[in-house]
């Protein structure tokens, strides 16, 4: 895409809408950042995602040059990607913008923007700058995070994130601390819908990278404190501290939500199925409250898929 054309409408756009944005428009500049984050996540799958949506995001910020900066293993800014116009020459002088990206508190890369020739940003444009800074700075960091525990003991080698032991032994400790302290605690299971088929389709690398991807929107969708696990086969874990029965299936929902809403690089848009529990009401200790949770998960699954599910008397949706 060039920077002067208009990017496609975004999911969450009105699809009867006769009127075609223009490229400053807000709300097609959002599309163009929300798609930079996805293809951020699915660019190890398709090399050329990074690329085309830098290019969206010259015409969401108006601009002649977009550029990604991520630190490396040696802690200092590397470059990644950029799209544009980057040459200078002698009096070409234009206004850029340099804005560090953070996940939480630990700087994870840069994103430079050079204007155009007598451009001057406009608030709603360094209104977006710092939008850009806080949603791209969460998906790199989630990226490259996985990345480096890729290999460490107790990761899982597909995902970056912890395995199923590690999973066990964390809610062991998770459990213990809430009756200590008369905490609640839930557990999340989600599990890809028809992954058996996509796998039979377009083979295996195919569905690891899938679960790849899966692994880096869902790090994404949580809270820092929430731990995130590969149970087995296509299956994740997550452990709620300090969460009960309502707030985890509203989690639940939005995690499901974040997947189905993903564009994957090969494989296109996929649903899946979750199951919530929570203690002391759905189990007395912590292989009780998983099971509690993989129960909810089938009855998901046996209502049609799609959808999440809690135990005990609250049924799906």
């Amino acid at each position: 895409m060039r920077a002067e054309q208009v990017p496609r409408e975004r999911k969450s756009d009105d699809a009867g809408a006769v009127e075609v944005p223009r490229a400053g428009d807000r709300r097609v500049a959002s599309g163009c950042l929300w798609d930079a984050c996805e293809a951020l996540l699915a660019s190890q799958a398709d090399p050329e995602a990074l690329p085309r949506s830098l290019d969206s995001l010259l015409a969401a910020f108006e601009c002649d040059g977009v550029a990604l900066h991520a630190v490396g293993p040696q802690g200092r800014l590397e470059p990644w990607s950029a799209r544009g116009n980057w040459q200078a020459t002698v009096g070409d002088l234009r206004e850029c913008i340099g804005v560090p990206l953070f996940r939480g508190r630990e700087r994870v890369g840069a994103l430079d923007l050079r204007g155009r020739r007598g451009q001057r940003w406009r608030p709603d444009q360094h209104s977006l700058v710092r939008t850009a800074s806080g949603a791209l700075g969460a998906a790199l960091g989630a990226r490259l995070e996985l990345e480096r525990l890729r290999r460490a003991p107790g990761r899982d080698a597909v995902t970056g994130l912890a395995d199923a032991k590690a999973f066990h032994q964390r809610l062991l400790e998770e459990f213990s601390r809430s009756q200590r302290g008369g905490l609640p605690l839930a557990v999340v299971t989600i599990d890809l819908d028809h992954f058996a088929a996509l796998n039979a389709r377009y083979g295996r690398p195919a569905g690891d990278q899938v679960l790849a991807e899966c692994a880096l929107v869902l790090k994404v969708a949580l809270r820092d404190g929430d731990f995130l696990a590969r149970l087995s086969g296509d299956e994740f874990g997550v452990v709620l501290p300090d969460c009960d029965l309502a707030p985890a299936r509203r989690l639940a929902e939005r995690l499901r939500h974040a997947i189905e809403e993903h564009r994957f690089a090969r494989a296109g848009r996929l649903s899946c199925s979750a199951g919530v529990a929570s203690a002391p009401r759905d189990g007395l200790d912590a292989t009780e409250l998983l099971s509690a949770s993989e129960l909810a998960l089938g009855i998901a699954k046996k209502a049609g898929r799609h959808r999440t599910a809690a135990s005990g008397p609250s049924h799906t949706h």
